[in-house]
C-alpha cells in the first residue's frame, strides 16, 4: 500500500509539471491566434503532440501498475472498511489522472471519430461508473431519464471522454449534496438526439460564460481548464452543437445535440 501511494504521488507530481509547461506554451500562443488565426494555433498545438504522447505513455505505464496493485489490495482488504476506503481513494485518483492524460492527448490532436452505432444509455452508464466515487463522496443524487432504445452513430471512446468531463464539471460545482440530472431525448429537429446534463451547483457567472470553452480557462481551483475545451472539439467533429444555460448560485444546464447519423468528418460551429 505504501508503494502504491508513493508511486501515485510521484506520478501526480510529474503530471502537474507537464500540465504547467503545456499551459504556459498555450498561453504564449494566444497572440499567435490573434495575429494569424485559429488554424495557425491548431498547427502549433498539434506540433507538441508527439512530446505529450511520449510523456503520457511514460506516465500511464506506472499508472497501470498502480491500478493493478490497488485492485488486488481492495480484494484482500474487503473486510477492513477503513483500509478499503483508502484504496478507493487511490483508485479514484488513478481514474482522475487517466482522464487528465486523455484530455492532454485530445487537446494536442485533432479528434478523428471512428463512427459506429452505439446504445446511448450504455455509454452514459459507463461514464457514471467512472465518476461514482465522487458522486458518493459528495453525497450527490443522480436522476436519470434514459431511453434504452435510443442509439446513435458516434465514436464511443470520444463520447465517453465528453460525458466524463461533463459529469466531473457538474460534480465539482456541487461540493456537498446536490442533484445531477442526465436526460436523453429525441430533439425537435429531424434525426437528432439531445443530451441534457443539469446540476444544482454553484453556477457560472455571466462574465465567465463566454470563455468556458477556452483552453486552460477555469474558475475551479482544482480544475485543469481543458475538460470543456475537449468537449467542444469532440462535439464539433461529430457535427453537433452545445449550449449552456447558467446562473451563479442556481446551477447549470448543458444541452448537447448530435445527429443520429453524422457524415464522417463533418463539423459544426458551436
Amino acid at each position: 500500500l505504501k508503494e502504491a501511494f508513493s508511486s501515485f504521488n510521484e506520478t501526480s507530481e510529474k503530471l502537474e509539471q507537464v500540465y504547467h509547461k503545456l499551459e504556459s506554451r498555450t498561453v504564449a500562443m494566444q497572440s499567435v491566434l490573434e495575429e494569424r488565426g485559429e488554424h495557425e494555433r491548431d498547427i502549433r498545438i498539434e506540433s507538441m503532440g508527439w512530446i505529450v504522447t511520449k510523456i503520457v505513455h511514460d506516465i500511464r505505464n506506472p499508472l497501470g501498475s498502480i491500478e493493478l496493485i490497488t485492485s488486488l489490495l481492495r480484494k484482500e482488504l474487503s473486510e477492513d472498511a477503513d483500509k478499503k476506503k483508502l484504496i478507493d481513494h487511490v483508485i479514484h485518483g488513478v481514474k482522475n489522472i487517466d482522464n487528465i492524460l486523455s484530455n492532454l492527448l485530445h487537446f494536442t490532436r485533432s479528434p478523428k471519430p471512428n463512427f459506429r452505432i452505439h446504445n446511448v444509455a450504455m455509454i452514459l452508464q459507463k461514464c457514471l461508473e467512472v465518476v461514482y466515487y465522487t458522486i458518493q463522496k459528495n453525497d450527490i443524487s443522480v436522476v436519470q431519464n434514459l431511453d434504452p432504445r435510443i442509439t446513435i452513430s458516434c465514436d464511443e471512446i470520444l463520447m465517453r471522454q465528453v460525458f466524463v468531463n461533463m459529469f466531473m464539471n457538474s460534480l465539482q460545482s456541487m461540493k456537498t449534496g446536490g442533484i445531477l440530472t442526465v436526460e436523453v431525448i429525441k430533439a425537435d429537429e429531424p434525426s437528432c438526439i439531445e443530451f441534457l446534463i443539469k446540476d444544482t451547483g454553484c453556477g457560472i457567472g455571466h462574465q465567465h460564460l463566454a470563455r468556458i470553452f477556452d483552453p486552460f480557462y477555469t474558475t475551479n481551483e482544482k480544475g485543469t481548464g481543458l475538460g470543456l475545451t475537449i468537449v467542444h472539439n469532440i462535439i464539433k467533429v461529430h457535427g453537433g452543437s452545445i449550449k449552456v444555460l447558467s446562473q451563479a448560485g442556481k446551477g447549470t444546464q448543458f444541452s448537447i445535440r448530435l445527429p443520429e447519423n453524422p457524415v464522417s468528418g463533418m463539423g459544426a460551429d458551436l
